[in-house]
């Protein structure tokens, strides 16, 4: 609506100067003078002089109308190169919802892989207490025979007996010694997975917090970019040039240097696009200081 309301308004304000011009060329071709009014000139001069104005009328006409008509192929021009830059940002932003996509799909598998691995250790507590609980009982039954044995031999062999009550106590001992020591490795054993769990938490809240950050940081590069190329002169540059820019900021978003570390292969081109950079600044940057170390030094490409 409004380009048609400025095209309206602009063949408007054409005619209005097509009549004056013509009015000036009817005004200067009346004779004010008060002399005699000559003789009439021949008939064929006159239509010669009507015949070269109407021609300058008609050249200027002209003229006119391919103005209007290079100021509408111009707006054309315009409205496909804005249709072009939203198709490839819309392209840009499918490819990062499918990224998200396959990060969530890597998490909720890292995930399940936790799940199977907690059920699996609580498999082998339950198989190591029922080892322990009949070792027990074996142990028990072996005491029980023992003593037994004790007794139907403790008149005939009592030496015997005493020397074996011995090494049933040293045995005793170093049953307790090793069970103590089991027990210590159990616990160690416990307290590494549990480490070891607390650790994947860890890293799941990291890797969560770096995919944020990486969501956030891509909102802002995307802000400077497109803070850079309103800044950006493409007057008489060819198409499909590109450049990569290394940009280094303070706080609050002012460039300290603009550099290309990839030239386009076009001078003018890469010159215009460092002058856009520091005629953005400062550029869009987040007040969070641990967010703001991370793109204080960014790196992208440019491609008006």
């Amino acid at each position: 609506m409004r380009e048609d309301w400025f095209l309206t308004s602009r063949s408007f304000l054409l005619s209005l100067a097509l009549h004056f011009i013509l009015g000036i060329v009817l005004i200067f071709s009346f004779n004010f003078s008060s002399k005699p009014i000559p003789q009439p000139k021949p008939m064929a001069n006159i239509v010669k002089a009507a015949t070269v104005d109407k021609k300058q009328v008609e050249k200027e006409l002209k003229r006119i109308k391919d103005k209007e008509n290079k100021k509408k192929e111009d707006e054309l021009n315009r409205k496909k190169e804005l249709e072009k830059k939203e198709a490839e940002i819309k392209k840009k932003l499918q490819n990062e919802e499918k990224k998200l996509k396959e990060i969530k799909k890597k998490k909720e598998l890292e995930q399940k892989k936790l799940k199977d691995e907690k059920l699996r250790l609580k498999k082998l507590e339950k198989e190591k207490k029922e080892l322990e609980k009949k070792k027990k009982l074996e142990e028990e039954k072996k005491k029980k025979e023992a003593k037994e044995k004790k007794k139907l031999e403790e008149d005939i062999q009592k030496k015997e007996a005493e020397k074996k009550k011995l090494e049933e106590e040293k045995k005793k001992a170093e049953e307790k010694k090793r069970k103590a020591k089991e027990e210590e490795d159990r616990k160690a054993r416990e307290k590494a997975l549990q480490d070891e769990i607390e650790a994947e938490l860890v890293a799941e809240q990291e890797a969560e917090q770096e995919l944020q950050d990486g969501k956030e940081i891509d909102r802002y590069i995307g802000a400077i970019q497109r803070s850079i190329e309103s800044k950006f002169n493409q007057l008489g540059l060819d198409e499909g040039l590109s450049c990569v820019i290394l940009i280094r900021m303070i706080e609050g978003g002012k460039v300290v240097e603009a550099s290309i570390v990839k030239s386009s292969g076009n001078d003018l081109f890469d010159k215009r696009a460092e002058t856009a950079v520091y005629s953005a600044s400062p550029l869009p940057a987040p007040d969070e200081t641990r967010l703001f170390e991370k793109m204080r030094n960014i790196r992208f490409t440019f491609e008006p």
